[in-house]
């Protein structure tokens, strides 16, 4: 399945250039203070406005805390300021939660937290959230079901191509039967290689409909199509499992997926 990469737009390497209620004036006369002294203020004022309860400070709290940013990094404490900060309703405090929640690299991967945050955010029209919550239904685990039927829903709210595609791939290669529509992945796969015929995605997402519809003469050609634009255009690393697929269509067996997120 088609992948975005994490960016962590939300500020886990930020730059806290924050505004702490000090007007320009006052910094125009102020004597100038160490670093150390500067990033022990900063600190002090955020915990104080954090510890009153604004959902703001909160969230550069729990940033400071996870970053390590003017303070000894504390991931447990950074969390628990990032969770009242999200409880608040703080959208980008959410999306962070959400994020090391799926990721699973600062803090264990949690997929059922993870969905708690992204379903906040979807229900605001988030379709970074929307997205994410389409793979962690597609993969399940961690105390989420696996399905297929909710993760075409999510895809086809954001509704971009490589989200169309993900619906495209779905369809076709979803485990349970109930779920695929080979002549839907067909029709969909189609319409987005109108816009480039070389996009190797799109051309697996077609031969994988083709053959969940038993047309395994044109799932063979068109994946081999798709194995020579990756080599054409040297992305020889995903050769392989795009080889695999050939030779399932090449016995007429349609391709069939479990998504699994990384460990």
């Amino acid at each position: 399945m088609k992948y975005r990469h994490w960016v962590l737009s939300v500020g886990l390497s930020f730059s806290l250039g924050l505004s702490l209620g000090l007007s320009s004036a006052a910094h125009a006369f102020s004597i100038p203070q160490p670093a150390n002294e500067v990033a022990a203020s900063k600190f002090a004022v955020i915990q104080v406005q954090a510890m009153q309860g604004e959902a703001e400070a909160q969230f550069l709290l729990g940033l400071m805390y996870l970053t390590g940013r003017y303070v000894a990094q504390e991931v447990p404490t950074g969390i628990h300021w990032m969770t009242l900060a999200a409880e608040q309703q703080h959208e980008k405090a959410q999306q962070t939660l959400g994020d090391l929640s799926f990721e699973g690299q600062l803090i264990k991967r949690d997929l059922a937290t993870a969905e708690r945050w992204y379903k906040t955010m979807a229900e605001n029209g988030s379709h970074w959230a929307q997205f994410r919550l389409g793979f962690i239904y597609a993969s399940g685990g961690d105390g989420v079901v696996r399905d297929c039927g909710k993760a075409v829903e999510q895809f086809i709210q954001v509704g971009d191509d490589v989200a169309l595609g993900n619906v495209a791939w779905i369809l076709a290669t979803c485990p349970e039967a109930k779920y695929r529509d080979g002549n839907r992945a067909l029709e969909l796969s189609l319409q987005l290689l109108k816009e480039n015929e070389n996009d190797p995605t799109h051309l697996d997402n077609l031969a994988a409909a083709y053959a969940e519809v038993g047309d395994f003469g044109s799932a063979v050609s068109t994946q081999q199509k798709a194995i020579a634009v990756l080599k054409s255009q040297q992305q020889d690393t995903k050769a392989d499992e795009f080889i695999l697929r050939l030779q399932s269509y090449e016995q007429k067996r349609a391709y069939r997926e479990t998504v699994r997120l990384d460990d």
